[in-house]
């Protein structure tokens, strides 16, 4: 594994950490606020963030297992609809979360020669090698980690 793959992998691992330190001791209705009707609080960027690992964990399997195989696709307003995180408990959420992510850090670890190249092509974006994947993934997560700090002061100011 390269060092740039290694630094993917502790990545993938440390962001659940993240997240959970970052929204560590506020309260169920801070958790709960919503900035706007049609925003999500807290804990549904949080289930959403489950959810993308959920999806990436069962593209990661595709990827490994088949050659070029189409990359599932998902509706992410209707998941997090659907598992009614705002709902949830935070707990369960944050560690399913990372159960998700230390799984797919497990398989990354170990990936055999040339399985980060290993592709899939996703309908809308194209093909996408296992590595631009996973740094799509990251981008995603520290993306929404300033989401989570935006809400967190706002619902704190509340």
């Amino acid at each position: 594994m390269t060092p740039e793959d290694e630094d993917i992998v502790k990545k993938v691992r440390s962001l659940p950490d993240r997240v959970a330190a970052l929204l560590a001791g506020l309260s169920e209705p801070e958790l709960r606020w919503r900035p706007g009707e049609s925003e999500w609080s807290i804990k549904e960027v949080c289930g959403h963030l489950c959810d993308d690992s959920q999806m990436w964990r069962r593209r990661l399997a595709l990827m490994l297992s088949q050659d070029n195989p189409t990359l599932p696709t998902y509706e992410q307003e209707e998941l997090v609809r659907d598992h009614a995180y705002r709902d949830a408990d935070f707990t369960t959420v944050l560690a399913d979360f990372k159960r998700n992510r230390q799984e797919i850090a497990a398989q990354l670890s170990s990936l055999p020669p040339g399985g980060w190249e290993r592709v899939g092509t996703h309908p809308e974006h194209g093909p996408r090698t296992v590595r631009t994947g996973m740094e799509l993934m990251i981008a995603h997560t520290e993306g929404h980690l300033e989401q989570l700090r935006e809400l967190r002061e706002r619902a704190k100011a509340q």
